[in-house]
């Protein structure tokens, strides 16, 4: 990947893997290695606010490893090529579900596949809702509508998902995929540079 006439140019996919051990003494140097390497690659200022993106996005998806994961370690790799950026997390842990949620359609893994294309809303605030849309029975990805500011009341609260929320908000795509054959979590967001 190189930067010609102030254009990304894809000579060819860089991936990068690195190793997190769900620790959060760890979080700083591994967030300032996997974003110097992000630099590397994309080094003009045009891409500032990509990068800041990614760095956000890599902020919470570690927070998520130590808080929600439950194993010792993850797997963050970075993909560049086709004019984005791809972030993924994963790992052997706990499987993703929703606290305390009783609704429709269920959300048990594998996902029924009579459910494909259903939304599951999983957080509302006064401005924002995230949805969580069946792709296929191991697989989500995620939704925002987004309201004008002017309809905030005082009674606005930050749910448990409100993570979910700011990477869907910073990224492009986003989704999380479960693999019950390996047992294995994956978290996904992409971001355009273009």
């Amino acid at each position: 990947m190189f930067l010609h006439k102030n254009q990304l140019a894809v000579a060819t996919e860089i991936v990068r893997t690195f190793h997190f051990n769900n620790e959060s003494k760890s979080i700083h140097s591994l967030l300032t290695e996997i974003v110097s390497f992000i630099k590397i690659h994309l080094p003009s200022d045009s891409y500032e606010d990509k990068i800041s993106n990614c760095k956000q996005i890599l902020i919470e998806l570690l927070t998520n490893g130590i808080k929600h994961s439950d194993t010792a370690s993850s797997v963050i790799t970075i993909v560049l090529a086709d004019n984005q950026v791809s972030i993924s997390k994963s790992d052997s842990g706990r499987m993703f579900y929703l606290d305390d949620y009783t609704g429709w359609p269920p959300l048990q893994w594998p996902l029924e596949k009579k459910y494909l294309g259903e939304k599951i809303r999983i957080y509302s605030d006064d401005i924002n809702q995230l949805y969580a849309v069946i792709e296929n029975d191991q697989r989500i990805s995620f939704e925002l509508i987004e309201y004008p500011i002017g309809t905030l009341t005082n009674d606005t609260h930050l749910m448990e998902h409100y993570g979910l929320l700011i990477l869907r908000k910073l990224s492009d795509e986003f989704f999380y995929a479960y693999d019950p054959s390996t047992g294995s979590n994956l978290f996904r967001a992409t971001i355009k540079l273009s």
